[in-house]
């Protein structure tokens, strides 16, 4: 009986030593350029790096048609050539030149809309500031004002949400730049059963709802939602 007991305390010790030197070996890092997820669900490194985007629809410039937003992007960067794309959470400080009544702080609500006086309903989700300025004016020119001067910019991003085994799991206030690990962290970091190695990412994308097992080094996006996995041993 001792002697399986002394067996089995050596395999023990000899797993524990093997995280130990994993980690050691294989610590999070991330290449230059950083680690994302692109809107067809790859996970990339380095210069290639770019993180998806929930679109309501392909962006359109002088040259016609563009990609869908998130296909393509500034390496490493957290706001893309497109422009950050407005969603259900997000808080909008609005002013229109002149009128007081309609200046001021809005949310998007989960149907993607604000309610503005005088115009009152229209849709922002999936727009970018300058979409949602260039939306609110011609609202405003059909019938209430000549030449209305917008201005709209996103002072409070939609959260995004961690669980699984981290000290405290919730919804946080998203922050340009932040990354799995960053997440991590806000949640208390690791509970003792945490398994510190890839984590689930699932984001909304132009292509759906989807989940992907990416390394704490990849960037986040307001609005993903982070799991970190229970270990086996």
């Amino acid at each position: 009986m001792r002697v399986c007991r002394y067996i089995v305390a050596l395999v023990a010790a000899g797993a524990l030593a093997g995280c130990s030197n994993g980690w050691q070996a294989g610590s999070p890092s991330a290449p230059p350029g950083g680690t994302g997820v692109t809107a067809a669900g790859e996970v990339v490194h380095g210069e290639q790096s770019v993180t998806a985007v929930a679109a309501a629809a392909p962006a359109i410039n002088e040259n016609g048609t563009v990609a869908p937003f998130g296909a393509s992007g500034q390496v490493a960067a957290y706001e893309f050539l497109n422009g950050y794309r407005v969603g259900a959470g997000d808080r909008l400080s609005i002013r229109v030149l002149g009128q007081a009544d309609l200046t001021g702080s809005f949310i998007v609500d989960g149907a993607g809309h604000i309610s503005l006086p005088l115009i009152n309903t229209i849709r922002v989700a999936g727009l970018n500031p300058p979409q949602v300025e260039q939306a609110i004016a011609a609202k405003l020119r059909a019938g209430y004002l000549r030449d209305p001067s917008v201005s709209v910019q996103v002072t409070a991003m939609r959260p995004f949400y961690i669980l699984g085994e981290v000290t405290q799991a919730g919804s946080f206030p998203y922050q340009p730049g932040m990354t799995a690990q960053n997440a991590i962290a806000l949640g208390g970091g690791y509970s003792p059963r945490a398994n510190q190695q890839d984590i689930l990412l699932t984001r909304k994308t132009a292509e759906g709802t989807n989940t992907y097992k990416v390394p704490v080094t990849t960037q986040l996006y307001p609005g993903d939602i982070v799991y970190v996995r229970e270990r086996w041993f």
